[in-house]
């Protein structure tokens, strides 16, 4: 495909919560990610296989109690500034000035399908009754991650609404995501450059759990714009809005250029760490060795 010049002197960005609808976006970063780690040999990933693993799991939580994606958005036209206040996540805007054009040779690849960003569709899915109560799952992860402090829950103010108490309550969700509806930019000219999964966690070394980045991939044309910095600015401030205490996440030696980012928002090294796997055949063959009474050490 020709490049494209998208964006000639300004560029808006958002970043919100992922739905269900961006899974062929997320799908194709996802690879491209893997393809710049040349890990493009063990890329198993489908389309199917994401959509079940961040929107139809067997033990759904709302986003930050489980993996949740933030998708970052660009655009040539203003995001709405009047947008509805949303329970569970604002999304964050940023407007960025530059001399000289981005050329985007995938623009219309990454261009948003949808004229809507529903930012509670991912948990009235997770939530769903569908004719009976599942609270009795929420409060186990609710627990799991309680800080001492008094912060305000944001499982609270979305189990209230969306509560079943054995019967389906599919007319009250869709009032709910008409309050967030927001209509897009003039022509859709609202296109996917980058995305940020991340999970909680907990240490026992710790008082208090924290969020871990998974994968963080902006892609190549909208870097050094300021919007990786906002991805993880995203992520930041929700750990301090749930009075979690860390951010960890993993990068590759080689890539020097991340790592020099890394240090410039202020992190720093546990140089003391290594990372173990344990996958595919050894993972089989140390299970079934476990299970029939192998070697112990």
């Amino acid at each position: 495909m020709a490049e494209k010049i998208s964006f000639n002197t300004q560029i808006f960005g958002r970043v919100r919560l992922a739905t269900e609808s961006d899974v062929p976006h997320l799908h194709k970063l996802m690879y491209q990610m893997a393809k710049y780690h040349n890990y493009t040999k063990v890329f198993n990933a489908t389309e199917a296989s994401v959509t079940t693993n961040l929107f139809k799991s067997d033990n759904p939580c709302p986003p930050f109690y489980s993996v949740t994606t933030f998708i970052l958005e660009v655009s040539p036209d203003s995001f709405p500034q009047n947008t509805p206040k949303n329970p569970i996540f604002d999304p964050i805007l940023k407007t960025v000035d530059f001399d000289s054009p981005i050329l985007d040779s995938e623009l219309e690849l990454f261009r948003t399908n949808n004229n809507i960003f529903n930012t509670v569709s991912q948990v009235d899915k997770s939530l769903s009754c569908e004719g009976r109560e599942v609270a009795s799952d929420r409060p186990l992860t609710q627990e799991l991650f309680r800080t001492n402090n008094n912060i305000s829950n944001t499982v609270s103010q979305v189990n209230k609404p969306l509560s079943c108490e054995g019967r389906e309550v599919v007319s009250d969700r869709l009032s709910t995501q008409k309050l967030f509806r927001s209509t897009s930019n003039e022509d859709n000219n609202v296109f996917v450059a980058g995305y940020v999964l991340f999970y909680p966690c907990y240490s026992g070394y710790f008082e208090k759990p924290g969020f871990f980045i998974e994968n963080m991939f902006v892609r190549e044309c909208y870097r050094k714009c300021g919007f990786g910095k906002m991805l993880f600015s995203a992520v930041a401030s929700q750990a301090i809005k749930m009075g979690f205490t860390k951010v960890d996440w993993l990068t590759v030696g080689w890539n020097e250029n991340a790592i020099d980012f890394y240090l410039g928002i202020g992190a720093y090294i546990m140089q003391e760490v290594k990372r173990f796997r344990l996958s595919g055949e050894g993972l089989d063959a140390f299970a079934t060795n476990d299970q029939d009474g192998g070697d112990k050490v």
